[in-house]
């Protein structure tokens, strides 16, 4: 009886409910389904057609590359040998070594100093031991070797180096009584007995082309080999001399189909699929894609949970019908072995566990799910990995494998059923599996090209006037077996032709192979790309190419607008690149190899995210991701931060309840970790200016990550207080009164200056609100004087950056911020712009060895302009109290902001007209607003920090501010106030109201 007539009557029998490898969860419905996986091919018997690697041999070294490794004693071996400028083929049999064929490798002689192959620069990943690796002289040659039947050819640097005949027939009868198959077995690397050697990114690859294994070498716990380490650069696995390593228990990198077909007696009246799979996945329902997600399953810890999606009803019913049906799905790595060692990944084998409930009108059930009953066959997909592209074999797919028999196009081949093998049930990962609330990841609207150029005959480079994260879409006609190649960068060479800088190791190549039907179209499943411009290489005829913008469907939730072109770009570049590096986490970059959970960038994001997009039900999930993040308050602080800002802007107190235990264990943490409360370690003001260099990145730690530390737990006192943990709130208040004392009294060099006296070692303690009262004149006339110093230019990384208009503004330099954000001079965002730039960059300068052109962290400043310049606050959390404070600094004639908030829209907009300082309000029903209205020549300003603030959290309550008493309370409606500029005296005249307004508080100051 099958698993669908066993549900047709009602529910599964308890001891059916839970299968041996389903895992129950206590917040889900039952699972009954299995992971499935399908049948691995021993790695011993491997049939190798092409081996890539890139090998770098220490100055007069010697190492060797193993293939056909049968045992210990059976092997083809590469020589490369950088002591004599040679390489050799040998054949070892039974211990014994047979010398094939010898050749000239002149690539393996003494490099030229700072530059690599046809003197182009080597890419360096910057990294603490950068200057080491480069000390060592390594000599870096990319080995490619092809087997062809009995002939074995070696190519280095693309130059065929080597080729010699292996013939089977010189030991046929030996190989057949040792068990041995000539060209079959596992790969190796042995370093010679005098230096050391580094092997990066092998692949390996099988006689259709399709990727038997690929290991970059990032990780020292999937290194996959019996010897060597992760080299001291970051990749690469390092051989010590005398030293041999042969690949043991690799995980797969192919691309399997899932099929199973089952029929149904009637058209079902309610359905909901749940799926999540070890490997990114597609599924497909009678031949019709189910869903618009891609890049799913959503990446995170995955040893402690693992989100899985689900359909609903109006996805599936219409692709359902009587009789029979086929589910089909194809698995690909995602963010597997080979993704960054910084990040969340799989180390094990792709699996897949899906279940389908249906119901029926008569108010039968049946539940399809991932069981012995599924087949597996390969795919059209030969290689796919999130950093280097995908290449997809359009002849390679199986015709019609996902539709059912009858329901094939008439005169096509069906599937056949010996192309497809029973799968093996996998073992249940260690994850519970809970369901995912985050907005999916999907496609939005293509982009055409703005422009294309030929650099050479037969490219072509596509631009399409923006950074995006995503990929080609292409429309193409041809031959069987035609070709096209598409590669992507952010940046192109004065010829038109792509430079790769900002890739760094990431190859960013797709390549399709056509199958020769009609108009064909492709766009990649199992990787994405950040990129402007796309180069195609191809003989058949290109109808279209599109570039396709990849990102989490948060929906915009504010828009700010000005005046001011440059400042309006900029906005565009910071919104560009929040949304670029949106997918199931918040990654620090698009393009090349990394994409992590970077919480730092993050931390200094969420908040202009949180006022661009709604960024709810992502940051909930994300705040659940970094709970168990234990290192230093530049990276994990965002544990406290992320809570209270998701608190304060969308005023559900579920969101600090959940958030809150994590913010507490980890105040706990800093407090035993740093019981001084000086913070010694960290990133700090990451990436300021800097003459590039691996120790010119930080900026500042010690100063910026204790200033964190005492603003985090005053933060934590506020939560405490809020959900009304008094003595958690007495506790936390107290550690930021001491962390607060310990920062002035460590890092305060006397009359308000503090550290080195830079913009950052000053924007920081005014921020978070660490300079006492009688010091704070003295704090500011040093930050004003520093940014003097600077030419009136910016001379701060990611921390600096974010606090700049919020501490000028507040402190009545409006108008220098506004300068400084508006500067054309490096380094600042209008220098970017002027070189192109439609990102953020995560240096200043245009290249460097920490350098991508889509890095959101210097996007934190884009909150000020809603908080500042338009002058919206959340007084009350969900802002069912509003402040609305602007500031109009010297230059700019209007601003305005729109903002989505539990309480309804909020509008905030003033410019300049005739001499006057017009000032339109909308206060959204339910709610009110206190607007406060100072005057002065400069414009409207504010003094103290905003209720809620950062500033205001991390340190006691002072008496009412001047500020405070300049307060005019409003109701809901439309409001106008029209009032003199440069009379500070003068009254604001409320013009226009469509809704009420209080003038008490306003009207005793005036009076005073």
């Amino acid at each position: 009886m099958t698993k669908e007539t066993e549900k047709r009557s009602g529910l599964a029998s308890a001891e059916n409910e839970f299968g041996a490898n389903a895992r129950p969860s206590e917040d889900v419905d039952a699972w009954i389904a299995q992971w499935i996986a399908r049948p691995v091919k021993d790695y011993r018997s491997w049939d190798v057609h092409t081996l890539e690697v890139r090998a770098s041999l220490e100055e007069g070294g010697i190492a060797e590359i193993r293939l056909a490794v049968q045992g210990t004693e059976h092997c083809r071996a590469l020589e490369l040998n950088a002591a004599d400028g040679s390489v050799a083929l040998h054949d070892v049999r039974g211990g014994e070594r047979r010398e094939a064929a010898r050749g000239n490798a002149p690539e393996l002689g003494k490099p030229e100093p700072d530059s690599g192959e046809d003197g182009m620069p080597e890419l360096r990943q910057a990294g603490p031991n950068e200057a080491e690796a480069v000390d060592r002289k390594l000599r870096e040659v990319a080995v490619r070797v092809v087997q062809e039947q009995e002939r074995m050819h070696v190519y280095l640097n693309g130059r065929e180096a080597l080729a010699a005949d292996m013939p089977v027939s010189n030991a046929a009868e030996f190989d057949r009584q040792a068990g041995v198959v000539e060209r079959s077995g596992s790969v190796g690397f042995r370093s010679g007995d005098a230096a050391s050697a580094v092997f990066r990114e092998l692949r390996l690859y099988d006689a259709e082309g399709r990727a038997l294994y690929v290991n970059r070498f990032y990780d020292p716990s999937t290194l996959h080999f019996s010897a060597g380490g992760i080299d001291p650069s970051g990749s690469g696995l390092r051989l010590s001399p005398g030293e041999t390593a042969l690949c043991e228990n690799p995980l797969p990198v192919d691309s399997p189909l899932f099929r199973r077909a089952f029929s149904l007696p009637s058209p079902p009246v309610g359905a909901r699929l749940r799926a999540y799979a070890l490997g990114w996945y597609e599924l497909t329902l009678n031949g019709k894609r189910i869903g618009d997600r891609v890049l799913a399953p959503a990446n995170t810890p995955y040893g402690e949970r693992m989100l899985f999606d689900v359909y609903e009803a109006d996805e599936l019913l219409e692709l359902l019908q009587a009789g029979d049906n086929v589910l089909g799905a194809m698995l690909g790595n995602g963010y597997n072995f080979n993704y960054s060692r910084w990040g969340w990944k799989w180390k094990r084998d792709k699996a897949l566990i899906l279940q389908l409930d249906l119901t029926f009108a008569d108010g039968g059930m049946m539940t399809i799910g991932t069981d012995e009953s599924w087949t597996s066959a390969p795919g059209p997909l030969l290689m796919q990995d999130i950093y280097d592209g995908e290449t997809c074999d359009a002849r390679r797919k199986p015709e019609n494998w996902d539709v059912p028999e009858h329901s094939a196009v008439s005169g096509a081949k069906t599937v056949a059923a010996e192309d497809w093998t029973p799968v093996v049930i996998a073992p249940a990962p260690e994850g519970a599996l809970k369901p995912n609330g985050q907005p999916p990841i999907r496609a939005h609207r293509p982009l055409d090209a703005l422009c294309a150029y030929q650099p050479e005959p037969g490219l072509t480079v596509y631009d399409f006037g923006q950074n995006i994260a995503g990929w080609a879409r292409i429309q193409v006609r041809g031959k069987s077996g035609d070709e096209v190649e598409l590669l992507y960068s952010e940046l192109i060479d004065e010829r038109g032709a792509l430079d790769p800088w900002t890739n760094r190791n990431a190859n960013a190549r797709d390549l399709y192979i056509l199958s020769g039907q009609e108009t064909e179209t492709y766009e990649p499943a199992f990787t994405y790309h950040g990129f402007r411009y796309v180069q195609v290489r191809t003989t058949a005829n290109l109808s279209r190419v599109q570039a396709v913008p990849v990102h989490a469907d948060v929906k915009e939730s504010g828009s700010f607008r000005s005046s001011d072109p440059l400042l309006e770009q900029i906005q565009a570049n910071i919104r560009r690149s929040i949304l670029n590096n949106l997918v199931s986490i918040p990654t620090d970059c698009c393009q090349r190899d990394e994409r992590t959970p970077c919480l730092m960038d993050s931390a200094v994001v969420e908040e202009a995210a949180m006022r661009n997009f709604d960024m709810k039900t992502y940051y909930r999930k994300w705040m659940h991701d970094i709970a168990g993040s234990d290192s230093n308050p530049d990276w994990s602080g965002d544990r406290v931060t992320l809570p209270w800002h998701l608190y304060r802007h969308y005023g559900d107190p579920d969101l600090l309840r959940e958030g809150y235990p994590s913010m507490k264990a980890y105040l706990h943490y800093l407090a035993e970790r740093w019981p001084e409360h000086i913070v010694t370690e960290g990133f700090g003001d990451w990436c300021p200016p800097n003459d590039d260099g691996w120790e010119n990145y930080f900026g500042a730690p010690e100063l910026v990550n204790t200033a964190l530390y005492a603003m985090h737990a005053g933060v934590a006192a506020r939560a405490a207080e809020a959900l009304g943990h008094a003595e958690d709130a007495v506790r936390f208040r107290t550690l930021a009164e001491k962390s607060g004392a310990a920062f002035h009294r460590h890092f305060h060099r006397g009359e308000g200056v503090y550290g080195s006296g830079s913009q950052t070692s000053q924007l920081l303690p005014l921020a978070f609100g660490l300079v006492p009262a009688d010091y704070v004149e003295g704090a500011v006339r040093r930050l004003v004087a520093a940014i003097e110093e600077a030419g009136r230019r910016l001379d701060t990384g990611i921390y600096g950056t974010r606090y700049l208009l919020d501490v000028l503004a507040d402190h009545g330099r409006v108008d220098l911020a506004y300068e400084m954000l508006t500067a054309r001079e490096y380094p600042s965002f209008g220098w970017q712009i002027a070189q192109g730039a439609t990102t953020l960059w995560e240096q200043w300068s245009f290249k460097g060895g920490m350098h991508s052109h889509d890095h959101a962290m210097f996007g934190g400043i884009g909150a000020s302009f809603y908080t500042r310049l338009a002058g919206i606050e959340p007084l009350e959390p969900g802002y069912a109290k509003i402040g609305i404070r602007p500031h109009a600094p010297a230059g700019l004639e209007w601003a305005e902001a729109e903002l989505d908030t539990p309480a309804g829209r909020i509008f905030s907009g003033w410019r300049r007209e005739e001499g006057r300082l017009v000032l339109k309000l909308d206060i959204p029903e339910g709610a009110s607003a206190n607007v406060t209205l100072p005057v002065d020549t400069g414009g409207l300003r504010a003094s103290a920090a905003e209720p809620g603030s950062l500033a205001e959290a991390s340190r006691p309550a002072s008496g009412r501010s001047l500020s405070e008493k300049r307060t005019v309370e409003i109701g809901p409606g439309r409001h106008e106030f029209n009032f003199p500029v440069g009379a500070a005296s003068t009254l604001p005249l409320l013009t226009k109201t469509s809704g009420s307004a209080d003038y008490a508080n306003f009207a005793n100051e005036a009076g005073g």
